[in-house]
């Protein structure tokens, strides 16, 4: 008997999935195998632009969905694991917020650029983060700015001579 990536939650959801009157590896199968899926997708939204990501999330899915369709068919768990997580990744493509869509704009006019002009670093970095972007995206990589001294930091009073009379419009 194969089994799954998902296994390892098969005691944590045990009641829950009596509760709800189906199998354990099922229930495990579908919660771990989200689970799975989204913390792949971490790296890739951290190291690859918007548009890399997108290609990249389609690329693991789609062979995540044929290794477990051809290669690992008939071996039950590992098999549904393999293509629930599949699943996850590929369905990452389907959700850019408006930001991701402009980005994702932006990344292809790079591409297309890059490609017109020959020039590989910018076909690269339409795909993967530059360093000056990785650093303010990793914690602890990005440089200490010296912060300014307190007197810069308060903002001017402003003085206001005091009302002369009360009233609706106060003279300032």
């Amino acid at each position: 008997m194969v089994v799954g990536p998902t296994a390892m939650i098969d005691p944590f959801v045990e009641g829950w999935a009596r509760e709800a009157g189906i199998e354990t590896q099922q229930l495990s199968g579908i919660l771990g195998g989200d689970i799975i899926g989204g913390v792949i997708g971490i790296p890739l939204e951290m190291f690859l632009t918007q548009l890399g990501a997108k290609l990249a999330s389609g690329a693991l899915g789609l062979t995540g969905l044929l290794l477990g369709t051809y290669t690992f068919k008939g071996q039950g768990r590992l098999q549904l694991d393999t293509i629930q997580i599949a699943s996850r990744i590929t369905s990452e493509i389907l959700d850019p917020s408006p930001t991701q869509i402009k980005e994702i704009q932006r990344n292809i006019g790079d591409l297309v650029d890059g490609a017109i002009q020959g020039r590989w670093d910018k076909i690269a970095y339409a795909l993967i983060r530059n360093p000056r972007e990785l650093a303010g995206i990793i914690p602890g990589t990005a440089e200490k700015k010296e912060a300014p001294s307190s007197e810069a930091q308060k903002p001017p009073v402003q003085q206001q001579p005091p009302a002369q009379s009360a009233g609706i419009v106060m003279r300032l």
